[in-house]
């Protein structure tokens, strides 16, 4: 079996909910960079399950670098944001401790105001907008420190809606429409060849 170049562990944003298999971003992203990478998203999943089965989803496969992304359904669930980071700092500790290069994620922005039509939050909508603000510089001061690259798809994907002339790239104020993901590997690939140092 050909080795997997990348795993992309997360949740529904991940999987490629309302799109999979063929529209997911991480299929998308591995096709333009031409790497092998494996989808490891479950719809609905938190940090916490993402760490529950880190061993059988990442490190089993032994791939060449893991991207995670998570911690969106532990705000609209009302998990406790220390909670999501600790889960997420200890996903990170295990791939270093098996030598394997991590990259991080950071989750999408909500549409307030489709999501108050279309899905949920245990907060008012301002809160929960204001939670994934704060979970987003929780992330990267963290990665700061760490010197772990991200991918930060809260600043990057209004950016390149607009450039492309997309008026909403979210299907329920969670979920990317299909030309929401492609989006998403748009940005995903900018971001991966920078981190590797490709043009």
């Amino acid at each position: 079996m050909a080795a997997i170049d990348l795993i992309c562990l997360g949740d529904s944003i991940v999987y490629g909910y309302g799109t999979y298999p063929m529209g997911a971003w991480p299929r998308l992203a591995g096709e333009a960079l031409g790497i092998r990478i494996l989808n490891q998203g479950e719809n609905g999943d938190t940090a916490d399950g993402m760490n529950v089965r880190f061993m059988e989803d990442v490190l089993y496969h032994r791939p060449k670098e893991v991207f995670i992304m998570g911690g969106a359904n532990d705000i609209l669930m009302g998990i406790p944001q220390s909670h999501t980071c600790e889960s997420m700092d200890r996903m990170v500790r295990k791939a270093e401790k098996a030598g394997i290069p991590v990259i991080l994620g950071i989750p999408l922005q909500i549409d307030g105001e489709l999501l108050e039509k279309c899905w949920f939050s245990c907060h008012s909508i301002e809160h929960t907008m204001a939670l994934f603000r704060e979970y987003r510089e929780w992330l990267l001061d963290y990665c700061g420190k760490r010197q772990i690259p991200t991918v930060d798809f809260q600043e990057k994907f209004p950016e390149y809606l607009k450039k492309e002339g997309i008026v909403r790239g979210l299907q329920d104020g969670v979920h990317p429409t299909a030309e929401g993901y492609r989006v998403m590997a748009e940005i995903f690939c900018d971001a991966y060849r920078q981190i590797h140092g490709e043009k």
